[in-house]
C-alpha cells in the first residue's frame, strides 16, 4: 500500500471547495471579482499536483494504461451518464430541460469535441488531464533520450513546455481554433512540468528546513496572486490578464494553497474530500442544480454570496454519505479499482 501525504490530500480538499463554491456563483450568473480572481489558480493546482506525482512507469503502454484507468474511463461513464442519459430521461420522462438538452445524443458528442460544452461542464478536467499527461510523456521521454544530464532534461522540459503553453494561452487563448481541448491542455502543460520539476529538485513534499518560513510564504504568495491575478478560464482557453503573469499568479496561488494545507497538516472533512475529489468534481454540479431547483420552488431569495455560503456546506457535508457509496458500488468509474487490469510485478 502506497501511504498517502495529508497535506496533498488536504490541498485537494481545498482546491475542490473552492471549485463547489465558484460554481454557486455561475449557477446564479453572479460571480463577484474575488470570486472570479480564483480561477487563476483552482485548475492549476490540480495540473501541479498531478504533475508532483508522475510516473513514466514501465513504459508508453503500461503508463497509457493507468491513465485511462484514473482519467479516461471516470470521464466517459459520467460524460455517458450526467451529460446523455440522465438529461434524456428527465426531458422525455419528465418534461424537464437541463442545460444543453438540446445537445444530446450525436449531436451532443458533437458539442463536446466542437463547442466544447455538455452538460456535465465540470469533468472537462478529467479529459485536459489525460491529453497533458500525454504531452508530458511524448516531452519528457525524447528528453531523457537526448540526455542523462538531469538538469539538462529539466531545462528540455521546461523550455518546450513553456513554449507550448504559452502558444495555447497567446495565439490560440479565446480564439477556439482547436477541438476537443486540445488548446486547454498546452495552456495548462506549463503547470504540470512545473509540478514535475518540483518534485524532482525540492523537498516540497517531505518537511525541511524552510517549512518554519511557511506563514510569510503564504501572505506573500495570496498577496501577489490576488493583488495582480484575474480571471482565468482553461475550459474555454480565455484569460484575462498578461500571460506571465497569468502563470506567476497560477503558480504563487497554487504554492499558497500548498504551503497553507502543510501548515495545517490536516482538517476534519476536508483532508476527506480532497482524497476522493474525483468524486466531487464529476457530480457537484448535479447537487447543485437539483439544490438550486429546490431553492427557486421555495422562493427562497438572498444575495448570491449569502446563497453560496449558505448552500456550500449542504453539499460538501453530503459526501460523506455519497463518496462512500461511491466506493462499494462505483470502485471501477471512480478511479478507485482498475478497469484495464496491471500487471503488478512490471510497476517500478
Amino acid at each position: 500500500m502506497k501511504q498517502r501525504i495529508e497535506y496533498i490530500d488536504l490541498a485537494k480538499g481545498l482546491c475542490i471547495t473552492l471549485v463547489v463554491f465558484y460554481h454557486f456563483f455561475t449557477i446564479l450568473h453572479d460571480c463577484p471579482p474575488f470570486i472570479r480572481s480564483l480561477s487563476v489558480f483552482r485548475m492549476p493546482l490540480y495540473f501541479f499536483l498531478s504533475g508532483l506525482f508522475f510516473k513514466e512507469y514501465e513504459g508508453f503502454v503500461g503508463f497509457l494504461k493507468r491513465k485511462v484507468n484514473k482519467l479516461l474511463i471516470p470521464f466517459a461513464f459520467f460524460y455517458l451518464v450526467t451529460s446523455f442519459a440522465l438529461p434524456n430521461l428527465l426531458y422525455y420522462g419528465f418534461g424537464f430541460t437541463v442545460r444543453n438538452t438540446e445537445s444530446l445524443g450525436i449531436s451532443g458528442l458533437w458539442a463536446f469535441i466542437n463547442q466544447e460544452d455538455f452538460s456535465n461542464n465540470p469533468i472537462w478536467f478529467l479529459w485536459v488531464l489525460f491529453l497533458v499527461n500525454i504531452y508530458f510523456y511524448a516531452i519528457l521521454v525524447p528528453a531523457k533520450r537526448l540526455t542523462s544530464n538531469p538538469r539538462s532534461v529539466a531545462a528540455i522540459v521546461t523550455v518546450v513546455c513553456f513554449a507550448i503553453g504559452f502558444t495555447g494561452s497567446v495565439l490560440l487563448g479565446g480564439k477556439h481554433i482547436m477541438c476537443a481541448f486540445m488548446d486547454s491542455a498546452m495552456s495548462a502543460l506549463p503547470f504540470f512540468a512545473i509540478g514535475y520539476l518540483f518534485n524532482r529538485f525540492t523537498d516540497i513534499l517531505v518537511p525541511n528546513r524552510w517549512d518554519k518560513f511557511l506563514p510569510i510564504f503564504i501572505v506573500a504568495c495570496f498577496a501577489l496572486t490576488f493583488y495582480v491575478g484575474g480571471k482565468c478560464s482553461y475550459r474555454v482557453n480565455s484569460y484575462q490578464i498578461h500571460p506571465i503573469m497569468q502563470y506567476v499568479c497560477g503558480m504563487t496561488g497554487t504554492l499558497g494553497i500548498i504551503f497553507t494545507a502543510k501548515m495545517l497538516h490536516t482538517l476534519p472533512f476536508v483532508t476527506y474530500w480532497g482524497r476522493y475529489s474525483i468524486m466531487i468534481l464529476c457530480t457537484h454540479g448535479l447537487l447543485i442544480h437539483f439544490l438550486m431547483l429546490f431553492v427557486r420552488h421555495a422562493h427562497i431569495h438572498m444575495p448570491s454570496m449569502i446563497m453560496a455560503i449558505v448552500l456550500l456546506p449542504v453539499v460538501m457535508f453530503s459526501y460523506q454519505l455519497i463518496i462512500p457509496l461511491m466506493k462499494k458500488y462505483l470502485p471501477h468509474v471512480t478511479a478507485q479499482k482498475d478497469v484495464i487490469k496491471i500487471k503488478e510485478n512490471n510497476i517500478q
